[in-house]
């Protein structure tokens, strides 16, 4: 199914770029992205561009951590059984290994534990409450997963243990009569997370690794260290060890690159190339990155798939085993299972994705604003990825539905658009799930099989979005002569990485380029190389889509014998206009200025 989404294109304008520039001493075009991302305080911008680590929020301004690492400091010294209980995605798994380890170092009996994704299915069940009962536990912490678990709270207090709830997920809440939320906490001995209400924390889009990391250093800095007072990051060496798997687990859960999570990503990530844990060392290797500089997209597309493979098709606490590993032969075999579990993962998802395309061209299903997808016989692992993948093609709010192992129930996965706040929207119809959960983005569901169709429904009833929000937006930082652009100046836009959700890399355009040649690259035609020309100079740009389409395109609106004079380098009629990121060729030994196209008109 070949779908193009409706596209939006804006340029955005802010002044007072010159000002800026010379206050800091970098390019005007540099200080126009900075302004486009909503930076024009001087603190602002030095915190964007130098931030450290001393520029990390005060862990004790968020709500319950101070009592939580004192319960979990009184439960070490008294030798009682700690068990942590995470989550099977990558960010439940990185958050399972920050406090596993952190405890360990701190002298804790403590054990873990990973819900099953079918069995279980999201958070702490009923299960694994009662096999900590059994294995006499005396007090449990949850990561990445607790704050709508208020039954399974209950049970382990009606049992006995302590439970201190560390999260990251919006909190459960219903709508009075009067408009306002009711808000459902766990009664839980401490709850921490930034989303609760009256948490004056004021990074609100932590992952549920970076609040457990936040706890960890906290501990460290108060007990391990004996200081009595919070001392910095830098001087307590097992923050510092497992702070790059915050980092990682912030890019996997695709959480916003801004204020504190750009600092944890940007420094994260440079300590995670230089790591000593032995599993990701060893992962590192069985996934080619071995020596490479490790960025967001490194992490986002390569070593977090392979976690989340684990718990996908497997047990995430394969995972978690492999990142406490210290022995490299046993870790180097976990790496490579993770590496092919991962391979089996995309062969599964591209089947999935091509399923669900077919269903939606055959029932016509663009007709809603809402997508509601039912999938038969896909594992419903893969029901979030092939939603994402979804939406970003048909660009509107999806959810996925699978079969679960009861044949009255499916599950489902959901992801949004800016526009979407699928946990209030679903919030709205919360009486027709036996489960739900989730945040603005996202969102995991269980529902009745006979309720499908009531979903759907109302779900679009309930919508109230335009045409216009289901457009795709190309934002554009500035439209510079082709001239402009240099290699001073993109080495100095490499100062805005880490790239991610809320700190999106700058995308500039050109209007009705030229293109002089076209040539057709890769064993799958899958990549064009073509020269492009303005008014002032060419340049050589990279296009990654499928080659025929494209052509088809091209031929459609400028005619075929256009098309072959640009293939042949001939003059033609050939225009386009183009949305791209500037970069440096250094595949020669000159190092040479070429467009990265990400749009096209």
């Amino acid at each position: 199914m070949t779908y193009t989404p409706k596209q939006k294109w804006s340029l955005l304008v802010k002044g007072g770029n010159a000002k800026i520039a010379e206050r800091f001493g970098i390019d005007p075009l540099t200080a126009r992205v900075l302004l486009n991302r909503e930076l024009s305080d001087e603190e602002q911008i030095r915190r964007y561009l130098y931030g450290t680590l001393d520029d990390l929020e005060n862990p004790l301004l968020m709500s319950g951590l101070e009592e939580a690492a004192g319960l979990l400091h009184a439960c070490i010294q008294k030798k009682e059984k700690i068990r942590v209980i995470g989550d099977y995605d990558a960010d439940g798994i990185f958050s399972s290994y920050i406090l596993v380890h952190s405890l360990k170092a701190a002298g804790g009996c403590v054990s873990y534990d990973i819900p099953d994704r079918i069995t279980d299915g999201f958070g702490m069940s009923l299960r694994m409450i009662e096999q900590a009962h059994q294995d006499g536990i005396h007090l449990i912490i949850t990561c990445d997963n607790g704050i709508a678990q208020t039954a399974e709270v209950a049970c382990a207090k009606g049992l006995g243990m302590k439970v201190i709830v560390t999260d990251h997920h919006e909190p459960n809440y219903t709508v009075t009569a009067e408009g306002t939320r009711e808000y459902h906490l766990p009664d839980a001995d401490v709850v921490v997370d930034p989303k609760q209400p009256g948490c004056a924390y004021p990074n609100k889009n932590l992952c549920g690794a970076g609040v457990a990391w936040k706890l960890m250093y906290l501990y460290e800095s108060r007990y391990t260290a004996c200081s009595g007072k919070l001392l910095p990051v830098t001087e307590c060496p097992v923050s510092m060890e497992t702070l790059p798997f915050a980092a990682a687990a912030t890019v996997t859960d695709i959480m916003k690159l801004t204020g504190e999570n750009r600092i944890l990503v940007k420094h994260g990530l440079r300590l995670l190339s230089e790591t000593k844990n032995t599993g990701m060392r060893e992962l590192i290797r069985s996934c080619g990155l071995e020596g490479k500089k490790l960025t967001a997209g490194h992490i986002g597309f390569i070593l977090g798939p392979c976690m989340n493979a684990s718990g996908r098709l497997d047990s995430a606490l394969r995972a978690v085993g492999l990142l406490l590993e210290t022995d490299q032969e046993k870790a180097g075999s976990q790496a490579k299972m993770l590496a092919a579990l991962n391979e089996r993962r995309k062969e599964m998802t591209e089947a999935g994705k091509d399923t669900a395309f077919e269903k939606i061209e055959q029932h016509h299903l663009l007709e809603d604003r809402v997508l509601i997808l039912y999938l038969e016989g896909v594992h419903e692992s893969l029901a979030g990825i092939i939603a994402s993948k979804i939406k970003e093609t048909m660009y509107r709010p999806v959810i996925v539905f699978t079969d679960t192992e009861d044949p009255a129930l499916l599950k489902g996965s959901g992801r949004s658009v800016e526009a979407y706040n699928m946990h209030d929207e679903l919030s709205r119809v919360s009486d027709l799930f036996v489960k739900f959960g989730g945040h603005a983005m996202a969102a995991g569901v269980t529902i009745e099989r006979k309720l499908l169709d009531q979903l759907r429904i109302r779900l679009n009833e309930n919508c109230t979005l335009t045409q216009e929000d289901l457009m795709m937006k190309i934002v554009l930082d500035a439209a510079p002569p082709l001239s402009s652009l240099h290699e001073k100046l993109i080495s100095e836009l490499n100062l805005l990485e880490p790239y991610g959700p809320g700190n999106r890399a700058p995308l500039f355009g050109c209007s009705q380029v030229s293109v002089l040649k076209l040539r057709v690259l890769g064993k799958n035609r899958n990549c064009m190389k073509m020269t492009v020309s303005d008014t002032t100079c060419r340049r050589e740009a990279l296009l990654f889509e499928d080659a025929d389409v494209f052509l088809s395109r091209l031929k459609e609106r400028f005619g075929e014998i256009e098309v072959r004079k640009m293939m042949n380098g001939s003059a033609s009629q050939v225009r386009l206009t183009l949305a791209y990121r500037p970069e440096i060729d250094d595949y020669w030994p000159e190092h040479t200025v070429q467009l990265r196209i990400a749009h096209f008109q």
